[in-house]
């Protein structure tokens, strides 16, 4: 072979090189990124004796970041098509890095609401950004779908993992540790972003609009409370006005989008069918993700009794089929149809449902919790990529960053509302099937907990034991039926024209 001939492979090397550097540049914050969805879970029983925050207090230290993330999204995608994608994910790597310095030494409950919402603007910002650069890097499809496939990877496998470093830290150290891991991460994003990302933006990308956001955030705040407060206290009037307002502001927010030359939200990819049945297939499985990912870690440590980082060690068989999901992905895709992909992973997710939906009380739950996480885990990470690529290759390459924003906000909102929704569903089925109605025992499986063992009363840790088992067997259940519903959406229809002019089937 000549030098001639050599030197464009010698070139396609070096820019392969350099793609892949770029990825790992981009999968790095989005990690830390997903790990902060899920990870105060294992740091919440510190904090609560720590700070003694109110029942109310908690539920927003829980929920703050998520729903912040979720709620910023598409804001903050359309801003990095304005500004440059580049820019705005160094930005934000700094915000979140403050924030979570703040949040690690935070004082007072309120601190840490404030700190943990804060990194849910800045966590929000940086994965429509990276994906958007994903597009930039790989042009051929087959590499993009690969590359999205090792990013989204990481970002399933950051919240597989999170309740493994949660309680690694909190083994040696005190429940700021959580916030810190951070810091030294988004420093070196900060590092290594510049020489190894490109910068892009949108010149046709339309203004800030801060009252839709401001309206969307509302809405999607006002309709949680009135969930949570539904379930914690009843139907009564606070409740029925919050429900009644976030209802009002979601059909502003929409009234809105209709009559703005450039919207927040791009309601033409919505009313794409195709577009539209991938959004809604996107927002319930990670519903129900989200939402049974919070009955694990319960029912590993307060069913089966085990520690923080017991109950971790039952988490590795997600994290060893993730990174076999991003590995076989890929590689199907290069051999199968995208619908039998698809397919196929939503059946292996019913597997892991399945088990949930039999839980038993005794030990040999442990082991079969573990395999439902596990084959769950392994459908989702293989099938997400897909799902996401769909969407976004149906966005113009103006709105590439907003495009991005909507795929992962159906996802990010969709594990904030799983939380919620799940959440509240077995908060009702555990106190039916507790029937005490006037115990501290039916607040939670936590104070049930706690109750039954200040008192010795072994009849009635069966019972709160049994109760909460039972939730999430219904739990099982439900992500069933919602498995079929994605099958249903996911099915083939008439092809679509996508808003840029592609075509999507």
């Amino acid at each position: 072979m000549t030098l001639n001939a050599m030197t464009p492979a010698i070139d396609r090397n070096r820019g392969d090189r350099r793609r892949l550097m770029a990825l790992a540049a981009l999968a790095l914050p989005t990690l830390l990124v997903a790990i902060d969805i899920s990870v105060m879970g294992a740091a919440l029983p510190s904090i609560a004796r720590d700070l003694r925050p109110s029942a109310s207090e908690l539920l927003w230290i829980t929920d703050s970041y998520n729903f912040l993330v979720a709620g910023s999204m598409l804001a903050m995608g359309a801003a990095g098509d304005r500004i440059g994608r580049r820019r705005m994910i160094l930005i934000c790597a700094a915000i979140f890095a403050v924030a979570s310095a703040v949040g690690a030494f935070a004082t007072t409950p309120l601190l840490v609401i404030l700190a943990r919402a804060v990194m849910g603007v800045a966590g929000s910002a940086i994965m429509p950004a990276s994906m958007s650069l994903i597009g930039v890097l790989f042009t051929d499809a087959k590499a993009r779908v690969q590359a999205m496939g090792a990013y989204m990877t990481v970002f399933l496998a950051g919240m597989a993992v999170a309740p493994f470093v949660g309680g690694l830290l909190l083994a040696h150290f005190w429940w700021g540790s959580v916030f810190l891991i951070s810091v030294p991460v988004m420093a070196v994003t900060m590092a290594i972003a510049p020489r190894l990302l490109p910068e892009t933006r949108s010149g046709q990308a339309p203004r800030i609009d801060l009252v839709s956001t401001l309206q969307s955030l509302a809405a999607i705040l006002a309709i949680v409370y009135a969930l949570k407060a539904w379930v914690n206290d009843g139907a009564d009037v606070s409740a029925w006005l919050a429900l009644t307002a976030g209802i009002i502001l979601g059909g502003q927010f929409l009234r809105r989008q209709r009559r703005l030359d450039n919207p927040l939200l791009d309601l033409d990819l919505v009313r794409n069918p195709a577009a539209a049945r991938t959004l809604a297939a996107l927002f319930l499985t990670s519903l129900i993700m989200g939402g049974s990912s919070l009955f694990f870690n319960l029912y590993l440590q307060d069913v089966q009794g085990l520690t923080p980082l017991g109950a971790a060690w039952w988490t590795l068989p997600q994290i060893a089929l993730m990174i076999a999901a991003s590995n076989l992905g890929p590689w199907l895709n290069r051999r199968l149809a995208h619908r039998t992909i698809v397919v196929s992973m939503l059946l292996i997710m019913m597997l892991g449902f399945t088990l949930y939906a039999v839980l038993p009380v005794t030990w040999i739950g442990r082991p079969l919790a573990a395999t439902g996480a596990g084959l769950a885990a392994f459908g989702i990470g293989a099938a997400f990529p897909l799902l996401m690529d769909r969407v976004i290759s149906a966005t113009p390459p103006e709105r590439a960053g907003a495009g991005a924003a909507l795929a992962q906000v159906s996802n990010e909102l969709g594990i904030a509302v799983g939380l919620t929704v799940l959440g509240s569903l077995g908060t009702v089925v555990y106190r039916a099937r507790l029937d005490l109605p006037h115990s501290p025992a039916a607040v939670s499986v936590v104070d049930g907990i706690g109750e039954a063992t200040a008192r010795g009363d072994l009849r009635l840790l069966q019972g709160v034991r049994a109760a909460f088992t039972d939730a999430y067997n219904v739990v099982g259940l439900v992500g069933l039926a919602v498995l079929v519903l994605v099958l249903l959406l996911t099915r083939p229809k008439a092809s679509g024209i996508a808003p840029g002019g592609r075509k999507v089937e």
